[in-house]
């Protein structure tokens, strides 16, 4: 017994040394190419600045999300200064607590190393993934609200073994700040403390009422009383109707936007997408199943028992299968679906519940409780789960678990029961653990040369540099060296559509309420209240970025959209400056040419001659 638990512990701690040493070494490979510039990134470090210096959030500056992210960064930037590296470091320890709780949850279902291999999974496919790493995220919103559900799943997981309502009192908190930083991951959180309530007491009512009030009141007191303030502070009609706060009265590209992330745009393509996932993971749980069996035949040198022939039969059967469906779904699809098997995670997941929610052991509770947040946290995207990227990095991380449970656990096990031979479900659980590893090897090789390969221009800025693109770092560093020699940072400027981080690194004012204008956004007298904002504050110089909003229903900022704005900085400014590798004024939003165009109010005398198109 003794003996057990020092391996126990030993294993405890290599898998320990191994995350870390996996996670700084990530960390030095991708070093400073984290940021993913112009696109929502303005926001999340201009946006502070701009609370910091004392305007308010909602009134004065437009943002979709609940308030405390942009008022800690602002915070933040009180304390240690106003730089990129600020929220960096920010992301750098999230990332770390990420990976850490993941741990801490599959430590619930998993032996040591096993937990280790799913946290690697995790650094690679959540915290790292050059798409959509958790370092410098698309909303520091979603990293923050993030890290505060899954601190409540893990309490839950605690209160589900212990039924201390000290660890429901904890997970509430954890919910409530979790809703004053991203609604969906408050959502999936108190659905599933919910739902893990329902599983324990079942029909004691008493208990349920009563244990729910202990989870319950601490999100009211954190959260009622920090909307409340931005209610009485601010229109309601601003809250409600302008800024969505509540996902109501959504324009319509948002609606649009949101469909194709969800797969409700083309629902019967995503479906398809679906099977064809479910296909690739069926052919991965045969393939190991036949492996296992045929090595095990070799091994005992005297065949397979009838039942173990069945199970042969049977996997052979599926995995022919699944590669048929594999194939008619590549064939017949028109979308880029990459074949990864993610796209079956919610098939998947409500098996898991459903299976678990009629046993009774601790592992079939704790699995419950897993699947069951998982599926929630996928509901925004659930019909077209993605891989990775700007999304698919917060929504994954204990569905990867659960995937490590399946291959090195459930599987093994499974198939020791139907042939009735532990030495075969003993291989199996090698064969899931090679495979994780040999994924986890490629994937690190793979993502350490896009890192280095892709982002190798240098962004220098007095407030922070970074990697990026070459085609973008030029035109990024183009427009900020004009924008220091030809202005001072008492100017106020403007960017349209978006890319307000020109105005944080150059150290300019940015004085529109939108720091990212998507269509629909603003009508016809926000265009108005727009131009009378920037004739106030005496804009000298306006830069648009090559930036197509075409995935939210139009192309063209001041064609396609906001006309009336566009033409008025048309007939008022001039072009003067063309950024980017390809220096053609004649380039247009959309062209794969990276760019940025600099106008300028330079002679207001004079007129307005001469091509600028957009």
């Amino acid at each position: 017994m003794l003996s057990s638990e020092m391996d126990t512990r030993r294993s405890h701690w290599a898998g320990t040394l191994t995350i870390f040493l996996t996670f700084a070494g990530m960390l030095l490979i991708s070093w400073r190419r984290w940021t993913s510039p112009i696109i929502d990134s303005g926001r999340e470090l201009d946006l502070p600045l701009r609370l910091l210096q004392g305007e308010m959030l909602y009134r004065d500056v437009h943002y979709l999300y609940p308030p405390l992210p942009p008022y800690l960064n602002s915070f933040l930037y009180r304390l240690f200064g106003i730089h990129l590296d600020v929220l960096q470091g920010v992301g750098i320890i999230c990332a770390l607590l990420v990976v850490a709780l993941s741990y801490r949850i599959a430590r619930r279902l998993l032996s040591p190393f096993e937990s280790s291999l799913a946290a690697l999974t995790i650094i690679l496919f959540s915290a790292f993934k050059p798409a959509g790493n958790l370092i410098f995220p698309y909303a520091f919103a979603a990293l923050y609200g993030m890290v505060f559900s899954l601190a409540a799943l893990l309490f839950t997981l605690r209160y589900a073994e212990n039924a201390r309502r000290r660890e429901l009192i904890a997970a509430g908190t954890l919910i409530g700040l979790a809703t004053v930083s991203k609604l969906e991951f408050s959502f999936a959180a108190a659905v599933t403390i919910a739902a893990t309530l329902v599983y324990q007491h079942r029909y004691r009512i008493r208990g349920l009422i009563s244990d729910s009030v202990y989870s319950a009141l601490p999100v009211a007191v954190i959260a009622i009383p920090v909307y409340a303030y931005f209610f009485y502070h601010v229109s309601p009609r601003i809250l409600i109707e302008d800024c969505h706060l509540f996902y109501t009265h959504l324009p319509q590209s948002l609606v649009i936007y949101n469909s194709q992330r969800s797969g409700l745009d083309n629902p019967l393509s995503s479906l398809a997408q679906m099977l064809g996932g479910a296909a690739v993971g069926i052919s991965t749980m045969s393939a190991v199943a036949l492996a296992s069996l045929l090595k095990t035949a070799r091994q005992s040198g005297i065949g397979l028992t009838s039942q173990a022939r069945r199970v042969l039969l049977w996997s052979g059967i599926a995995l022919g299968a699944a590669a048929a469906v594999i194939f008619i779904t590549r064939s017949a699809q028109r979308t880029n679906w990459d074949g990864s098997p993610l796209r079956a995670l919610p098939l998947l997941l409500l098996g898991l519940i459903v299976i678990n929610w009629y046993r009774e052991r601790d592992r079939s509770l704790n699995l419950f409780i897993i699947s069951f947040y998982s599926l929630a946290i996928l509901a925004r995207v659930a019909l077209r789960v993605p891989s990775g990227g700007a999304f698919g990095s917060f929504f994954l991380p204990t569905s990867l678990i659960l995937i490590v449970y399946l291959l090195t656990s459930y599987l093994p096990a499974l198939i020791a029961r139907w042939t009735d031979h532990e030495r075969t479900g003993d291989f199996a659980r090698k064969v899931g653990q090679v495979l994780l590893l040999m994924l986890a090897a490629i994937s690190l090789v793979i993502f350490s040369v896009r890192y280095r390969k892709n982002y190798s221009f240098e962004v220098h800025t007095t407030r922070g540099s970074f990697y990026t693109r070459p085609d973008v770092g030029i035109a990024m560093q183009q427009a900020l060296d004009y924008l220091l020699s030809h202005s001072t940072p008492a100017e106020a400027i403007a960017v349209f559509p978006e890319g307000s981080d020109l105005a944080f690194l150059s150290n300019r004012r940015m004085i529109l309420r939108y720091p990212i204008l998507h269509p629909d956004f603003m009508n016809e007298q926000g265009e108005r209240a727009a131009i009378e904002r920037m004739q106030q504050a005496n804009v000298r110089y306006v830069l648009i970025v090559n930036r197509s909003m075409s995935e939210f229903g139009a192309k063209v900022f001041g064609r396609d959209y906001n006309p009336l704005l566009g033409q008025w900085i048309e007939e008022k400014y001039e072009l003067v400056k063309v950024c980017g590798e390809n220096p053609d004024p004649l380039l247009r939003i959309g062209d794969p040419d990276f760019f940025i165009k600099i106008f300028s109010d330079l002679s207001p005398a004079r007129g307005r001659a001469g091509s600028r198109s957009r």
